[in-house]
């Protein structure tokens, strides 16, 4: 698995944040697309350092709820054929 590198020059604690999500995520074999997983961490860490998060552990950890949310989500489209659930 190739390693895409995340870096915020806004907060040191961002990139630290990205590499333990994605570690973590890497160990556990929930990165299904690396592109995609990188996009989706980037985003959503880079989010919260611009709503002024600075802890490393608790944005990883956001990420990382945040992209299995975002897998489960994925997978019940599919099961679902494309069709979102009532009251979504």
């Amino acid at each position: 698995m190739a390693h895409i590198i995340f870096s915020d020059y806004r907060s040191p604690a961002a990139e630290q944040a990205y590499e333990i999500a994605w570690d973590f995520l890497a160990r556990t074999g929930a990165i299904r697309d690396e592109f995609e997983a990188c996009v989706f961490l980037a985003q959503r860490i880079t989010m919260m350092v611009e709503e002024g998060q600075t802890h490393r552990i608790r944005m990883a950890n956001r990420a990382i709820c945040e992209y299995q949310r975002h897998l489960e989500e994925s997978d019940s489209l599919i099961r679902s054929g494309g069709r979102r659930a009532e009251g979504q």
